[in-house]
């Protein structure tokens, strides 16, 4: 029962969330008709990217819990949120590195300087670097903490006599991979959050509108990466809890005698820490991934289609 609520609940979770973001957005969202038509067109054009990215996205982290399932690896579960961010970054970068240039003879330019905090959230942006900070330090200590497998986590008694062991720790054998596939996220996100404010300018919108549709495709990607590894964090302090806080004991030194040892009382305070902190960051990922963009306004539209 408890093994169907850790995977029913996310799905549920993310089902109630999902539906929430689609309702704000469906109440938020500027009807096409009060747009200009190339306006609505180059919002047409997001929406179909990001319909395929999230597909990319989807079908990736189907994959290599797939994989996992057939292949009795579980490092592949882990993976899954940076692999279906990475996939999601990619689509996202070509869609930027298509974006269609003007075709009209006669031609304007707004001289004008943007940058990546122009288009993305300092407040996502913040977010981002924290959670990619705390998934650095996590894996650095994992690796250094972990066994020599670096599958499990061990302790050994004082005297030498008694030898503890866990599974699955997220040891070097799961925290190198992570963190590789989490720098190759950060490039291709980056590499997107710098291709939005230098792509060409939305046709017939002025300068509000186009920095509107700059703002979303820099929402999209950015919140995709952050949940991603705010999930992938989630996951690694789960496992780092639920096998560290299990060590040490009672050992038999002689046929009447025994023994107890334990880890120093922070190890048990931080496994528990590792342990409840998880669902937190689990439910502030989901959170992330389907948190809403400011789009146009409506009061905005209603005066440029007046």
């Amino acid at each position: 029962m408890f093994a169907g609520l850790v995977v029913l609940g996310p799905l549920l979770v993310s089902l109630v969330l999902a539906g929430a973001a689609a309702t704000l957005t469906a109440r938020r969202r500027v009807p096409d008709a009060v747009l200009p038509l190339p306006v609505a067109g180059a919002r047409r054009r997001g929406d179909v990217w990001t319909g395929l990215a999230g597909l990319a996205a989807a079908g990736t982290a189907a994959g290599c819990v797939a994989g996992a399932w057939r292949l009795h690896e579980e490092r592949l579960v882990v993976l899954a949120p940076l692999a279906g961010a990475t996939a999601y970054a990619l689509v996202a970068l070509v869609a930027e590195a298509t974006w269609p240039r003007p075709v009209a003879r006669l031609r304007s330019a707004r001289l004008l300087v943007r940058s990546v905090r122009d288009s993305a959230s300092p407040g996502l942006l913040r977010c981002a670097a924290a959670v990619g900070a705390l998934l650095a330090a996590t894996c650095f200590l994992g690796a250094a903490l972990g066994a020599e497998d670096g599958r499990s986590v061990q302790w050994s008694s004082p005297d030498g006599l008694a030898t503890w062991s866990a599974a699955t720790f997220p040891g070097a054998a799961l925290t190198v991979p992570v963190a590789a596939l989490a720098v190759l996220t950060a490039v291709v996100t980056g590499a997107v959050l710098h291709r939005v404010p230098v792509r060409p300018s939305a046709p017939a919108s002025d300068d509000a509108t186009d920095a509107a549709l700059r703002r979303v495709a820099a929402h999209r990607v950015l919140r995709t990466s952050t949940a991603a590894a705010t999930l992938t964090l989630a996951g690694l302090l789960l496992l780092a809890g639920s096998s560290a806080g299990g060590l040490g004991g009672e050992y038999q030194v002689a046929p009447d005698a025994w023994r107890s040892s334990t880890p120093p009382r922070g190890w048990s305070a931080l496994a528990v820490v590792a342990l409840w902190s998880s669902p937190v960051l689990a439910l502030a990922g989901l959170a992330a991934l389907f948190w809403p963009a400011a789009g146009l306004r409506r009061e905005r539209a209603a005066v440029r289609a007046a």
